[in-house]
């Protein structure tokens, strides 16, 4: 049996010829090994425990003779009842002291009964409360102070996304309240922020729309849209859209398709929140404008829960996959739903029963439909968010992209409901 080196829970291994130093080494005939031992040469001891100590396999028995010639293994095989005297004395000289007895203590050992008891071990990382992949895999993780800064940045982004959603509710609730000029005023402000969102996203990947133009263009539709009405929507968009058209083909730019389609869809895409100014101008604006808002924020809110909890099917797997008709039904249901209670409130009793459902069907189709063109903008460009003038929620365009396809589908209905 081979010795084992070096320690072993802080033992040291005492081999038999170590018990003293003038101690000579001892040879030990094994059954069928014909070796002459007077041809033995002297060994020292400092020799024997060189070997001893490396393992090495080194001649220190001169023999005299070849290996073949030193070993019979046809006598070997044919005496194999000489190894059954091998004796427990013979075979402790060629092991360690510490295996002395081992197997007579282990069976010790099992005849014994044994009582359970409770043991308490230091965990790593438990004792912060938090077990990371370090603890099970041997890989770095992060620290505990490292878990308390993410842990902080959350609760200042929520912070952020409270503070900033009451700020913009504040100045929106403010200037309806004020109405007129202050209402627009502020419509004007949000388009003015939303296309140059856009502009400025659409810079990153090398396109140069006008923005000059684009952000006049949506100024002059908002203001038309306060003093003329819907048509002044339409003829402002169809002017600079001219305007654009004919700066591109006059001057030499590069790109001129791509950029003047893009500086004309910031225009006439973000120019649709101007209707709100329309319907704001209504017998009712307070309540008209607060109707529509509450159906578009609660057919998001209920797609979103329902798409999220039982959603499958996928309305737009490759513009929006996390849109499915399952959350689309669940909006369409809690805006009926809401649409159903408001008509019974005072504030709202210029719009009966059926008014109210039919205004929930407009918005539970065309708010996902501004949902998926803005979607379908933002893959296109390779972006997250348009911005993030709102801490916490992306751009201005990511919070109305709702707005911008339904607030005009609700302006066509009320007008042809007749009430505006």
């Amino acid at each position: 049996m081979p010795d084992k080196d070096s320690t072993d829970n802080g033992g040291t291994f005492e081999r038999p010829w170590e018990d003293s130093e003038d101690q000579d080494a001892e040879v030990v005939q094994l059954p069928g090994m014909d070796v002459d031992t007077e041809d033995v040469e002297e060994v020292d001891d400092l020799e024997v425990k060189e070997v001893a100590a490396t393992g090495a396999v080194e001649e220190v028995i001169d023999t005299g003779a070849t290996e073949d010639d030193a070993i019979d293994w046809d006598s070997v095989a044919e005496r194999g009842d000489e190894f059954d005297a091998f004796t427990s004395e013979e075979y402790l000289t060629a092991t360690t002291k510490e295996y002395r007895g081992l197997a007579d203590d282990v069976s010790k050992a099992a005849e014994e009964e044994w009582q359970m008891q409770a043991v308490a071990a230091a965990v790593p990382g438990v004792e912060s409360g938090l077990v990371g992949f370090e603890d099970v895999s041997g890989r770095a993780s992060e620290s505990e102070e490292s878990f308390e800064a993410v842990e902080q940045a959350h609760s200042s982004d929520l912070t952020m996304r409270i503070a900033s959603a009451l700020v913009i509710f504040g100045l929106f609730v403010g200037s309806l309240i004020l109405g007129g000029w202050w209402f627009s005023a502020f419509l004007i402000l949000v388009m003015l922020v939303a296309v140059g969102e856009l502009y400025a996203t659409v810079r990153t990947i090398g396109y140069q729309p006008l923005a000059l133009f684009g952000i006049v263009g949506v100024v002059l539709v908002g203001v038309g849209a306060h003093n003329w009405g819907a048509a002044a929507i339409a003829g402002w968009t169809a002017g600079v859209t001219v305007l654009v058209l004919l700066f591109f083909s006059l001057t030499p730019r590069n790109k001129p398709l791509e950029n003047a389609s893009i500086t004309v869809l910031g225009l006439a895409w973000v120019g649709m929140v101007a209707f709100a100014i329309l319907v704001a101008q209504g017998p009712h604006p307070i309540a008209y404008i607060l109707f529509v808002v509450l159906l578009v924020a609660l057919n998001d809110i209920g797609a979103y829960f329902v798409g999220r909890s039982i959603g499958k099917r996928k309305m737009a797997p490759v513009v929006s996959p996390n849109k499915t008709f399952e959350g689309w039904v669940g909006g369409l249901i809690l805006s009926l739903v809401a649409a159903a209670v408001m008509s019974t409130i005072p504030a709202w009793e210029s719009i009966s029963l059926v008014q109210g459902l039919m205004a929930a069907g407009v918005v539970a189709v065309f708010a996902p439909l501004g949902d998926f063109a803005e979607s379908m903008v933002k893959r296109s460009i390779g972006v997250k968010d348009m911005g993030s003038v709102l801490p916490g929620h992306g751009g201005m365009l990511d919070r109305i992209d709702g707005f911008l396809f339904a607030v005009p589908a609700i302006y066509l209905l009320f007008r042809a409901l007749e009430l505006l």
